[in-house]
């Protein structure tokens, strides 16, 4: 019989799970079970995390098509990056303070942390991207070169 056919890669297929199926059921959970937190503020949310990783798993997706090293895979894989950083700054109440009432007590919460901490796994991130490009670039060039030696000796 014919081997089966994934539609969606691995890395996109997680994407999918990580950055939407997740935080959208946790937000539609927190929604419905505790009515006294502002629903406006929760609906943002929602509203902010469907097409914010629907462009991740979009990215995520394009940049299995390349192989590693080429110049596209590594744009798309700063894309995917930089997104990510989009989609959690929006996820996290897309502020540095975040104040929200619950019946008579007042929240409030300094992300100036939480922003240091996703700034530098995305530095991280970027690091390993250009790190990956530039080392499997070499190979790419040399396996062009030599399918180019190989060819200009049958052409002779």
């Amino acid at each position: 019989m014919f081997p089966k056919k994934r539609h969606l890669p691995l890395k996109a297929l997680l994407t999918l799970i990580l950055y939407l199926i997740i935080p959208l059921t946790c937000l539609v959970f927190i929604l419905v079970s505790y009515p006294e937190l502002p629903r406006e503020l929760m609906l943002a949310r929602i509203y902010w995390v469907i097409p914010t990783a629907m462009v991740i798993i979009i990215l995520a997706h394009l940049s299995t098509l390349y192989q590693k090293g080429d110049t596209k895979r590594f744009l798309l894989s700063i894309g995917f990056t930089v997104a990510t950083m989009i989609w959690m700054f929006g996820l996290l109440g897309g502020g540095v303070t975040i104040t929200s009432q619950w019946n008579d007590y007042e929240f409030s919460l300094h992300m100036n942390n939480y922003i240091i901490l996703i700034i530098s796994v995305a530095a991280f991130n970027i690091m390993y991207y250009i790190l990956e490009w530039k080392t499997y670039q070499k190979d790419n060039v040399s396996f062009l070169i030599h399918e180019e030696k190989k060819m200009g000796t049958t052409i002779e």
